[in-house]
């Protein structure tokens, strides 16, 4: 399980577990990604992700702020094809090394502040759990 907690309000996190995957090149991963504020869960949601988008939302997490993936500039916006959760994006808070970030899909528009330490960790625990998440 892969946890980011807002770094201003309490009780505020998104959380990002893997249900099943199936390794190879062109297959994916079921994830199931839930939404808390003040320690609710707001949104609970289980889709389906490709492993490339996997691997570039790794690369794009645990290596934050990356500025370019695959070639091609950020500007602070990573997309991926996928129906749901398909956009982050990030902006500079005035706090040095704090960011807003934001979780798009087609039904989901969600924001939490972190600072960049934390969402590294994060990437670095969505890649953990993605490498033990059960086989199908």
């Amino acid at each position: 399980m892969a946890t980011l907690s807002d770094h201003e309000e309490k009780g505020t996190r998104a959380v990002f577990a893997f249900i099943s995957r199936i390794p190879g090149e062109d297959e994916g991963c079921q994830i199931n990604f839930k939404f808390f504020q003040a320690n609710r869960i707001i949104y609970d949601l289980n889709f389906g992700w490709t492993n490339l988008t996997i691997r570039n939302y790794i690369s794009v997490t645990a290596e934050f702020p990356l500025e370019y993936l695959n070639g091609f500039k950020l500007d602070g916006l990573f997309m991926s094809f996928e129906k749901h959760l398909y956009q982050l994006s990030w902006e500079p808070k005035e706090q040095e090394g704090i960011y807003q970030l934001h979780f798009y899909g087609s039904e989901q528009d969600f924001q939490l502040t972190a600072d960049i330490e934390s969402i590294r960790r994060f990437g670095s625990q969505f890649k953990q759990a993605w490498d033990e998440a059960p086989l199908v």
